[in-house]
């Protein structure tokens, strides 16, 4: 293709305000990363890609044009890499309608996410035959001439292009191949109408060849469950294959029809009047894709399916990795008291992300799935030391980041400094981590990464978080300083409301009137004021969004 890759976070803003950002810089000091403990190097990156939260897309304003879509992902050429994606569009289209390319890496032919191969055709009235319309690519993706058709067929492919592993830029492991199969996210994989009103989605999925698949939308994929046992206890976990069966992981379009038998399973497609049904084009965009050679072990956490799932043997076993991910949820969940979506799936894959200034562990999340990309030789001591805080930090933007959502620069220096240093804590109630070395590792970050920079002065807390793609000093520096701007705004809210760690219902203030409006200062004030009765504008003003050192830190635990 012509067009120059693009980052998701340049093409959301682009969209949005018509502003331009820079390239996705990871930090590549080799002397950081051999000096900085390995917890450490992976939660000041790693855990940095919320801004993924970012790549949902957006529709421009409607031009009195309606549609509903209804999506079918082939799975027959998974094993090669490659999806052949077929778009329904219906309603009301307008002489032209352009379908955006996806929102994440794409247009490398060599090294990335291809979309290629579009082909359209509309219903021909007059012999029931399909007339091909033409189709036209654009800087943006590809226009059709709809020629007064009320629907059409719109089919192309994705290649996602193996990697060269000394790419630092982690979004171009994202959507890759993988044993047997692939691993796709949905901002890289769904072209949708711009320029429309969207009513209607549905997805379906074929698969011929019956690979295991795992599809972390809210609804589970689910695999065959052995044993019985209290809900939240690893004998009731599943140790068994994901697979696509009918009924078994798609939610009902309409009202669930009364069944008197258990449906067949027909692998070539899902049965009619099932399919899992995003409620809008950002739940498309947010989801991950994997089929291949996958294992998948789920457990039942209050009101929500607990998964995990691999595609590789680990050092340790599965059902040790299921019980840390499973206390780390139980642990988030009874914090927040429900969860923010269903299932919460933690993939753990191999880290192929070499070079000298690649880290050892990386974290992305995206809707409720949480990949973590580890260095396969990990062991469970490794597993629970390090990868945990990445898999915590994560998990937390499940809640702080998507039901809760966060579109604003502004405000991220809040999503990822609370997110920072929330993970931690759970760790600590779940008992993976004891409080006094935790502390130590915090109080160390901070001051190491946060009072020793030398933006400190320069550069607010807010503006180095409204700029995290920026380089790896900024990273660190705007990470450090949000979980210190968290912790400090707690001591300070606790010395004046009398509330021991405020900061925590606040939190769960803004997750229970959520009304799906993104994250605002606004919103954090008003929370703050609605919970203690203090007004923090002029603290913020001072140590978040100016440039007064904040207080020594206390009570990180």
């Amino acid at each position: 293709m012509s067009q120059a890759p693009q980052s998701a976070l340049e093409r959301y803003k682009a969209r949005r305000t018509g502003a331009e950002v820079g390239p996705l810089l990871l930090p590549r000091e080799a002397a950081y990363r051999r000096a900085a403990p390995l917890w450490l190097k992976s939660a000041v990156l790693a855990t940095g890609l919320l801004v993924l939260v970012l790549t949902v897309r957006t529709s421009l304003p409607p031009a009195g044009h309606a549609v509903d879509l209804a999506y079918e992902i082939d799975l027959a050429s998974a094993p090669e890499g490659v999806l052949v994606v077929t778009v329904q569009v219906e309603g009301s289209l307008p002489p032209r309608l352009d379908l955006g390319f996806p929102s994440g890496v794409f247009g490398d032919a060599g090294n990335g996410v291809t979309p290629h191969s579009p082909t359209a055709e509309a219903p021909d009235g007059e012999n029931g035959r399909p007339r091909p319309l033409p189709v036209e690519q654009t800087g943006n993706g590809w226009q059709v001439t709809t020629q007064r058709a009320r629907s059409l067929t719109f089919r192309y492919q994705v290649d996602l292009a193996r990697t060269r592993g000394r790419e630092q830029d982690i979004r171009r492991y994202i959507s890759t191949p993988v044993a047997g199969g692939l691993r796709a996210a949905g901002f890289e994989v769904f072209l949708a109408p711009e320029g429309v009103e969207v009513h209607d989605i549905t997805v379906a999925l074929r698969n011929p060849g019956e690979l295991p698949v795992l599809v972390p939308w809210p609804a589970l994929v689910r695999g065959r469950h052995a044993g019985a046992g209290h809900p939240d206890s690893l004998s009731a976990a599943p140790v068994a294959t994901a697979h696509l069966g009918a009924g078994q992981g798609y939610l009902p379009a309409g009202p669930a029809p009364a069944r008197s038998s258990p449906p067949s399973h027909d692998p070539t497609a899902v049965p009619g009047g099932l399919a899992y049904h995003p409620r809008n084009l950002r739940d498309l965009s947010n989801a991950l894709l994997v089929c291949g050679d996958i294992r998948a072990a789920a457990v039942e956490v209050r009101d929500c399916t607990i998964q995990y799932a691999t595609d590789r043997h680990w050092r340790f076993t599965d059902a040790e990795a299921l019980d840390l991910v499973r206390r780390i949820a139980r642990t988030q969940l009874g914090f927040f008291g429900s969860a923010p979506a269903t299932p919460i799936t933690v993939l753990l894959g191999a880290n192929e992300v070499h070079g000298d200034g690649a880290f050892d562990l990386y974290g992305v999340h995206t809707g409720s799935s949480i990949l973590v990309m580890a260095d396969p030789a990990l062991t469970l001591d490794e597993l629970e030391g390090q990868a945990a805080s990445v898999i915590s930090h994560e998990m937390f933007h499940g809640w702080l980041g998507e039901a809760i959502p966060q579109t604003d620069p502004s405000t991220l220096w809040f999503t990822e400094g609370a997110a920072t240093w929330f993970a931690a804590r759970m760790l600590t109630a779940a008992g993976i981590w004891g409080p006094e070395a935790t502390r130590d590792r915090l109080a160390e970050r901070i001051e190491r990464d946060y009072r020793r920079s030398d933006l400190l002065g320069r550069m607010s807390v807010a503006e180095a978080a409204a700029g995290v793609m920026s380089g790896g000093d900024q990273v660190r520096y705007a990470y450090a300083g949000g979980m210190a701007a968290c912790a400090g705004l707690d001591a300070w809210l606790a010395a004046e409301s009398g509330v021991e760690h405020p900061l925590d219902a606040v939190l769960r203030h803004l997750y229970e009137e959520r009304d799906g409006s993104p994250l605002s200062r606004a919103a954090i004030e008003t929370a703050v004021r609605d919970v203690t009765g203090v007004d923090c504008g002029w603290w913020l003003d001072a140590h978040v969004y100016g440039k007064t050192a904040l207080p020594p830190s206390e009570g990180l635990i």
